[in-house]
């Protein structure tokens, strides 16, 4: 396991069955709502990273979802992992 990865997991985040070629998925439920879904989510083809929330309960939409100073230090190891900041 990667740091990043040992970082997310810490912040209660699991990747199991989650990424593939195009995409590393980190997922967690709520603190907030047991109906919550929270998604970190890097696109390798494009180098980007999202993080989203998805309300089972109301919607199928995902909404974007504010960024904790935590997961800024593991999406930056990850991103340095990926070698994307050369």
């Amino acid at each position: 396991m990667s740091k990043a990865d040992e970082m997310f997991e810490e912040l209660g985040y699991s990747n199991e069955n989650q990424s593939s070629e195009v995409c590393i998925e980190h997922e967690r439920p709520s603190k907030v709502n047991n109906y919550q879904t929270i998604w970190i989510i890097f696109d390798l083809e494009v180098k980007t990273v999202s993080k989203l929330c998805q309300d089972w309960e109301k919607t199928e939409k995902l909404y974007p979802e504010e960024i904790t100073m935590q997961e800024l230090q593991a999406i930056n190891e990850k991103v340095k992992e990926l070698g994307w900041n050369e």
